[in-house]
C-alpha cells in the first residue's frame, strides 16, 4: 500500500505502466500491446495449440499496426456478473473449477500463471457447466514478483467476492472464506477440503478433474462441440492482419465478399488482391458453408484452397484466406 492507496498489480499494473492497452469490441475484448516487442510466439503458439480447454480462446491480430491479442468471450459471462442472486454452492462450485483450472496451469509447467489476467471480470464462466475460463496474455513482463503474488491477489480477490454477495452467506460459504484466507492451505488443500462428496480429489500432478454443478449432480464437464447447429449463434469473419479492424457479420442466408459493392454484400476494400465478387458464405440455419466465386487469387480453408463454385463446409475457429488476407470465423 503506498500513501493509503493499494499497489496495482497483475494486468492492472501492466495498464498503468502502458504496457497493454484495453479495446472493446461487443461482447469480446482485446488486449493492444503498446511495443510488439512485448510479444511472445511461443506463448502465443502453446495457447493456439491447448486442448485442455482452460483458457479463453484467442487470436493475433493487427490494430493500428501494433499487436492486438483479441479474446472470444462472447459465448460466456464474467465472474462478476454473475453474483447476483447466485447460490453458495453454486459459487464455491465456480470457485473449485477456478482452482482446478489454476493448478493445471501451474502443473503443467508450459505457461505461467504470471500472465493470468485474475481481475473478476476478466475470470469468466460457462453458466452450463460453471466451469471457468482464463484469460491468458502472451508477454514477456509481468504484473506479480512471483507466483505467491498472484494467488495471493487471487485470494484477496475471490475474499472480496464472497463478502459482497451476503444474500447467499451459508456456513459452508463462511467456512470456504475463512479457508481462502488461511494461507498455509494451498490451492489443492483448499479444492480437496471444499469438494463435494463424489468429486475426484486433485493431486501434485496435472489433473483435468472439474468441479461439477450441484444442478447436474456432480457429473464432470465434458466437452461439447462448439457449432451453429448446437449454439444457435450467428458468425462472423475477424480479419488477422488488416490494417485495421475489420468484422464481418454472417447474419443472412447468402453473403457475398468481395471489393466491388455492386456485387457484393460486404466490401473489402484494404487489399487490392481480392477479386470484385470473391467468395460467398451460406448459413442454411444449421452449418455455414462457403464457396469460391472464380476469385483470381484464390480462397482457402485453414491451407487448403478451394476449388471454385464448390460447397465447403466451414465453422467458428477456421482461418478463411482471401488471396493474402487471413479471416478467423468467431
Amino acid at each position: 500500500m503506498v500513501n493509503g492507496k493499494e499497489e496495482s498489480c497483475g494486468m492492472d499494473l501492466l495498464k498503468e505502466k502502458g504496457i497493454i492497452e484495453e479495446i472493446d469490441s461487443g461482447n469480446n475484448f482485446g488486449y493492444v500491446l503498446n511495443d510488439n516487442r512485448y510479444f511472445v510466439n511461443t506463448d502465443y503458439k502453446v495457447l493456439l495449440s491447448q486442448t485442455s480447454d482452460v483458457f479463453v480462446q484467442c487470436m493475433k491480430i493487427s490494430y493500428n499496426g501494433k499487436i492486438e491479442i483479441f479474446f472470444l468471450t462472447d459465448e460466456y459471462r464474467p465472474i462478476s456478473t454473475l453474483l447476483n442472486g447466485i447460490q453458495a454452492d453454486t459459487l464455491i462450485t465456480i470457485i473449485l473449477n477456478l482452482f482446478a483450472a489454476i493448478i493445471e496451469v501451474k502443473n503443467n509447467g508450459f505457461l505461467s500463471c504470471h500472465n493470468i489476467d485474475m481481475n473478476t471480470n476478466k475470470i469468466f464462466v460457462n453458466t452450463s457447466t460453471y466451469k471457468t475460463k482464463l484469460v491468458y496474455v502472451p508477454v514477456n513482463c509481468s504484473g506479480y514478483d512471483d507466483y505467491a503474488e498472484f494467488e495471493n491477489e487471487l485470494r484477496a480477490n475471490l475474499i472480496k467476492v464472497i463478502n459482497n454477495v451476503v444474500q447467499c452467506s451459508s456456513p459452508r460459504l463462511e467456512q470456504f472464506s475463512q479457508d481462502l484466507a488461511n494461507g498455509t492451505l494451498t490451492l489443492i488443500d483448499l479444492y480437496n477440503k471444499s469438494k463435494d462428496v463424489g468429486m475426484n480429489s486433485i493431486t501434485g500432478q496435472s489433473s483435468n478433474v472439474f468441479a461439477g454443478s450441484t444442478m447436474q449432480n456432480n457429473q464432470s464437464y465434458v466437452n461439447q462441440p462448439q457449432s451453429t447447429q448446437q449454439s444457435g449463434r450467428i458468425l462472423k469473419l475477424i480479419a488477422v492482419n488488416a490494417p485495421r479492424r475489420v468484422e464481418i457479420a454472417l447474419d443472412k442466408q447468402k453473403t457475398t465478399i468481395g471489393k466491388r459493392a455492386d456485387l457484393v454484400d460486404f466490401v473489402v476494400s484494404f487489399n487490392n488482391m481480392i477479386s470484385r465478387k470473391h467468395c460467398t458464405f451460406y448459413d442454411n440455419g444449421n452449418t455455414y458453408y462457403i464457396v469460391d466465386e472464380k476469385s483470381a487469387n484464390g480462397t482457402y480453408v485453414n491451407g487448403y484452397k478451394l476449388q471454385p463454385g464448390q460447397y465447403y463446409q466451414v465453422k467458428r475457429g477456421d482461418i478463411i484466406r482471401m488471396a493474402d488476407s487471413d479471416f478467423q470465423l468467431v
